[in-house]
């Protein structure tokens, strides 16, 4: 059987449902359909619209406030990108020696030539080497140009001749 027909068959299954009833039976009938229908349209359209809205209000104001504040912080973080960064503090031969010396290593030779330096360690320990640089690059804004390290049969003892370059703000280093 196809649609149409099975159309069809409703139709005249409910015509003949509908008039086997009397008015009255009919009248109770088309309210109670009407109330049904009510009901649906109620529950699946309005009630979810009314309580999304509901919910909305209540949760408006942290969003504005929230919003104001990420805000306010975007302003800051632009603000602070804006400020130039410190200069490094002056290279000497005299401060790298001494920051050396507090890393328990005795350079053998410093020498400085504009954003170069270089540095000849002999019998200095390794991780002590590491540490500084890492301290270096983070306090005297050094970078490693060029390393020669020879390792020394001791544990942990190497030979070094580094040559450092200053990190500048225009290099972006």
């Amino acid at each position: 059987m196809n649609a149409s027909g099975t159309l069809n068959g409703w139709k005249q299954s409910l015509s003949a449902f509908w008039n086997e009833r009397n008015r009255r039976e009919q009248n109770l009938l088309a309210a109670a359909v009407v109330v049904i229908v009510l009901g649906l349209v109620y529950v699946l359209l309005i009630d979810p619209a009314l309580t999304g809205r509901r919910d909305l209000e209540h949760k408006l104001p942290a969003l504005r406030q929230q919003a104001a504040q990420l805000q306010t912080m975007a302003r800051e973080a632009a603000a602070l990108g804006d400020k130039a960064t410190a200069p490094p503090p002056a290279l000497t031969s005299e401060s790298l020696s001494a920051s050396l010396t507090g890393k328990g290593l005795t350079p053998q030779n410093v020498a400085l030539s504009g954003d170069l330096a270089k540095i000849q360690l002999k019998g200095a320990s390794f991780s002590n080497l590491v540490d500084w640089l890492q301290t270096a690059q983070q306090s005297l804004r050094l970078s490693v140009s060029d390393a020669v390290i020879d390792a020394q049969p001791q544990t942990d003892i190497v030979n070094a001749d580094l040559t450092l370059r200053r990190q500048t703000a225009e290099s972006g280093q």
